[in-house]
């Protein structure tokens, strides 16, 4: 037999203990309590109070320890410099999961912090004892009745579990969620993730049989690569849906290289999810629209939606509104069969549609509209129906959703419905959404939703995909090499009080180690060196001025292209001098490197870089380079390693992939070439953890091979 999951005393306890239980009214403890009595709990569950003998006209205990039974969660209301001995009282009794409510820690500044610091002292010496909290709204277990929480109302036991950092979102969310009819396994607020959070809660609701979806609210992640396991564990069998709050922080330093300003906070959150399998969406509205949809399934294995929409109308303007966005967000109408236009013209006015959208007319009866629906639903191309009914003369909405509900709908298909209009159509919205169907106020509503969820469906079969991982060479010398790079350097001087901005002959000596193809480089500090170095080279060669204190070289005339003689490489030795101590006269400047001038026909300059967020570490950013790459902003991040499936993916999300794809005729680029390269350099910033920003750019890449011109590592 399977030991049930440490969460299941948190999330579904059996009995439960309120610690600062009261009669008061406005105190967090008398809501809590009123909530669990009121909802009746189906467990057991003790008020706990120094001062009163009685609560709510139950039995009350002055302590954990005077309880008739050994509780599986201990609920604490009272204040915050009392949290950390309960807790250790919690932990003494083996008690397994304490929910802490209580503000007044981190959250609330300096004093706070210590007294949470005091807590998670307490907390560390009971491993066992799991927490949630503290500074949360609290949970809510509708199956059970369970409302540990000051939220007002149960939701309807349902298959959809809410987890979010914010509390007053809760209250909102479940009240609306209530006048809905929208039903949940868990009702989540996660407060300042002490000990648990969204990892832990992702792990065990995928395991979870009454969980087939989630919606997520996120403000903040602290353990990342335990959400990254347990969201991907999650995705991997049912839909995650995450609203991730602050798109846009103000940056507060300058970004050091074009990868520092390309890849913002947001961004990476983005890569995360996309490689987690999270649909995201971006407004209150949407989480809706998803809650909608989700609610829809049963408690059973979740179908994934398909993406063949075909929509029944009694009006063709709204019609016309839905298809116009389901293209805007990337679907597509299906085309019916021609069996079923033929089922359709026998029942149809002559002048319906004879497509899809099925105007079925606007003097349309209940019978009408539910036999054509009828077929749509069981035409082979179609996975999805949206029904719309707009309030005209003939309209009888409540007969058209009595009959719509009788319709048995086929496995692996679904109906949804978009009732317009007021007052007249209630009746009808109530018939659709007892029978599980949900009824969305506009077409473009229900669309929406629609797209989010095929987003998962697309996503789903994305990560299902096997792709094989880079395996590092195992060559001992190499291995060495790679190691002693930093430390040569001192890029892992603990002591170091600014970045330290890697020159380009090092940049390129470390990619060579990845066997990363660059040009071959060496540094004059004399013009006559410069032309010894260009005559061994052969001509055309570029110089670019060599300084630790020079990031961006094109910005201060320290770059000359295509110089072919001796006598310009003097010139241009000079020149480049010339040209940076009168943009920056005080950089420091060793030289002018010089390196074959490469020519690919047909090439496309792309930037390749990384970034270490401070939260989930290293992410890669490949895009369209050259010295317009902040400007177009074309660019995509992924997290490493970056297989050549992922790479693919990049690639085609960028606006500039017909570049690469065979423009108007230009030969298409080597894919190949490039995905090894960018497999060793994903592995290159997974290995060289000093790295805090580096770029590559340009990269050129034609149809023959992918080559670095230019390098950065800032560590």
């Amino acid at each position: 037999m399977t030991a049930p999951h440490r969460l299941k005393a948190l999330l579904a306890p059996a009995s439960i203990a309120v610690v600062g239980a009261s009669d008061t009214p406005g105190k967090v403890g008398t809501s809590i309590f009123r909530n669990l009595l009121e909802h009746r709990f189906s467990g057991s569950f003790y008020p706990v109070n120094q001062k009163s003998s009685t609560i709510a006209g139950q039995l009350a205990y002055r302590s954990l320890e005077d309880l008739p039974e050994k509780i599986e969660l201990a609920v604490l209301c009272t204040p915050a410099q009392s949290i950390p001995s309960l807790v250790e009282q919690c932990g003494r009794l083996e008690i397994p999961a304490a929910l802490v409510i209580t503000a007044g820690f981190r959250e609330v500044g300096s004093d706070g912090i210590a007294i949470q610091q005091e807590l998670d002292l307490a907390r560390s010496k009971f491993p066992k004892l799991r927490i949630l909290g503290p500074n949360c709204l609290g949970l809510i277990h509708p199956e059970s009745r369970m409302s540990a929480s000051f939220a007002a109302g149960m939701p309807q036991t349902g298959s959809l579990a809410f987890l979010s950092q914010s509390g007053a979102l809760c209250t909102a969310f479940l009240d609306w969620s209530i006048r809905e009819g929208i039903g949940f396994s868990n009702f989540v607020s996660l407060g300042n993730q002490l000990d648990v959070g969204f990892s832990d809660l992702l792990d065990y609701l995928a395991d979870d049989p009454a969980t087939t979806a989630a919606i997520l609210y996120i403000e903040s992640i602290t353990k990342p690569n335990e959400f990254i396991t347990a969201a991907q564990k999650f995705t991997a069998r049912k839909p995650l849906i995450a609203y991730k709050a602050g798109r846009f922080p103000a940056s507060a330093q300058a970004a050091a290289s074009h990868t520092g300003a390309l890849a913002g906070i947001d961004e990476v959150y983005q890569a995360v999810m996309e490689r987690c399998g999270i649909v995201r969406v971006y407004d209150m509205e949407s989480m809706v629209q998803c809650a909608e949809l989700l609610s829809q399934q049963p408690n059973t294995t979740l179908t994934p939606i398909g993406q063949r929409i075909a929509i029944v109308t009694n009006a063709g303007g709204p019609g016309v509104m839905a298809s116009d966005t389901l293209i805007d967000q990337g679907g597509r109408l299906t085309e019916l069969s021609a069996e079923t236009i033929k089922s359709l013209d026998e029942c149809l006015p002559a002048n319906w549609s004879k497509a899809n959208p099925v105007d079925v007319i606007g003097d349309a009866t209940p019978e009408r509209f539910s036999q054509a629906l009828r077929i749509v639903l069981a035409d082979p191309n179609v996975d999805t129906v949206l029904a719309i009914l707009t309030p005209q003369a003939m309209t009888n909405p409540t007969q058209t959703a009595e009959r719509l509900v009788q319709i048995p709908i086929p496995p692996n298909k679904r109906v949804v419905a978009s009732w317009m209009g007021g007052g007249s159509m209630q009746s009808g919205i109530e018939a659709l959404q007892a029978s599980g169907i949900r009824n969305f106020e506009t077409p473009e509503q229900a669309i929406r939703g629609l797209m989010r969820l095929i987003d998962y469906s697309t996503i789903r079969h994305r990560i299902k995909e096997s792709e094989p991982v880079l395996t590092p060479p195992t060559d001992v010398n190499a291995i060495l090499d790679r190691n002693r790079f930093a430390d040569t350097l001192g890029l892992r001087n603990a002591t170091k009080t600014a970045p330290i901005l890697v020159t380009e002959v090092d940049s390129k000596l470390l990619l060579n180690l990845y066997r990363i193809p660059t040009p071959r480089i060496q540094i004059a500090t004399t013009a006559e060196q410069a032309v010894t170095l260009a005559n061994s080279f052969g001509y055309p060669v570029v110089l670019k001025v060599y300084s630790p204190e020079i990031t961006h070289k094109t910005d201060v005339g320290g770059v000359l292209l295509s110089v072919h003689d001796a006598e310009q490489v003097a010139l241009g030795f000079d020149t480049i001098y010339t040209n940076v101590r009168n943009k920056k006269p005080n950089a420091r400047i060793d030289g002018v490197t010089v390196q074959p001038m490469v020519r690919l026909s047909n090439a496309v300059e792309l930037i390749v870089g990384s970034k270490k967020d401070p939260v989930f570490g290293p992410v890669v950013l490949v895009g369209l380079g050259g010295v317009t790459a902040e400007l177009f902003q074309d660019k995509a991040l992924e997290l490493p390693p970056v297989t050549p499936t992922r790479l693919h993916r990049m690639l085609k999300s960028l606006r500039s992939w017909p570049l690469l794809d065979g423009f108007r005729g230009r030969p298409k680029a080597n894919i190949d070439a490039l995905a090894d390269l960018m497999e060793k350099y994903s592995l290159l910033v997974q290995e060289q953890d000093w790295i805090q920003e580096s770029d590559l750019n340009p990269v050129l890449v034609n149809d023959v091979q992918a080559i670095v011109l230019d390098a950065r590592f800032i560590g």
